[in-house]
């Protein structure tokens, strides 16, 4: 046995996955596969070091996240290969059509996207990144200005521009998401994409027809106050990463920053909202 797996259920999901797959990748862990609770993560055994894992702040009790893991033994594989055999292209509704650079493109879709599938992340296969995706399909996004926060593969960011945007800010708090995101925008020609390392300060005081921000609960919590200063008049504020548990107390928190919900769509627990501003 080579390698080591370490399979991670993460509560809230969102922000707080990509957040522990960078901490892994510190400590040597070089191969993610994201699952609907979290993330299997792997690693030579030979490097492993179980007092590097216990060190790391997110294992920990925090008030973002918990954490629960297991650790199994594993044969060496070709990841290459090991990833193409098990990564599929995704279909959203009857227009979105997201493959990889070695999938066959299918005229059939109005919107085929190629996303390099670079730790699993951000794919379109976690049902958020569906669920926001699916609501995209009912936004008017001609000539609109879009900030993409927690850009993650900037895979939203790139359909706004499929779907005419004007210009789009890409925001990523991990610098190793940013030259992903980077990449799957040139791979895209996605040439009105700006893809920045940055929080919800970043934008200063620009203002956008449209937000995106597929992140957590907590997250889009602390910074609903930032969305709603960066957000136009009539403006629409698209959010998922939290669980339809979450809705009330994000409804009642956006209520307060000024925006109404439009609706909400839930597929295996997770939430995605649309608010549009009251003034």
């Amino acid at each position: 046995m080579d390698y080591l797996e370490l399979e991670c259920k993460v509560h809230p999901g969102g922000e707080n996955v990509d957040i522990l797959v960078a901490h892994l990748a510190d400590i040597g862990f070089s191969m993610f596969e994201e699952t609907e609770e979290g993330v299997k993560a792997y690693i030579d055994v030979a490097i492993f070091n179980q007092e590097q894992l216990d060190a790391l702040p997110i294992l920990n009790t925090n008030e973002l996240c918990t954490v629960h893991y297991t650790i199994n033994e594993t044969e060496k594989k070709n990841w290459n290969e090991e990833w193409e055999s098990n990564f599929h292209p995704v279909v959203i509704g009857t227009e979105i059509y997201v493959r990889a650079e070695y999938h066959a493109p299918d005229p059939a879709f109005k919107y085929e996207l190629i996303i390099q599938p670079r730790m699993a992340f951000g794919t379109g296969h976690h049902a958020t990144t569906s669920l926001m995706m699916e609501a995209m399909l009912e936004i008017d996004f001609e000539n609109k200005s879009v900030l993409d926060m927690g850009c993650g593969t900037a895979i939203l960011a790139i359909l706004a521009e499929k779907k005419g945007a004007s210009n789009i800010l890409a925001i990523d708090n991990d610098p190793v998401a940013v030259e992903n995101s980077v990449l799957n925008c040139a791979i895209n020609n996605a040439v009105k994409v700006n893809c920045l390392t940055g929080d919800a300060t970043t934008p200063g005081e620009e203002k956008f027809d449209v937000i995106l921000a597929n992140i957590n609960r907590n997250i889009i919590l602390a910074d609903l106050p930032f969305y709603v200063k960066n957000l136009k008049s009539g403006g629409f504020l698209l959010m998922s990463g939290f669980y339809l548990k979450d809705l009330n107390v994000i409804e009642e928190k956006a209520g307060l920053c000024g925006l109404n919900l439009l609706h909400h769509r839930v597929l295996n627990d997770w939430c995605q909202v649309v608010f549009v501003t009251n003034n």
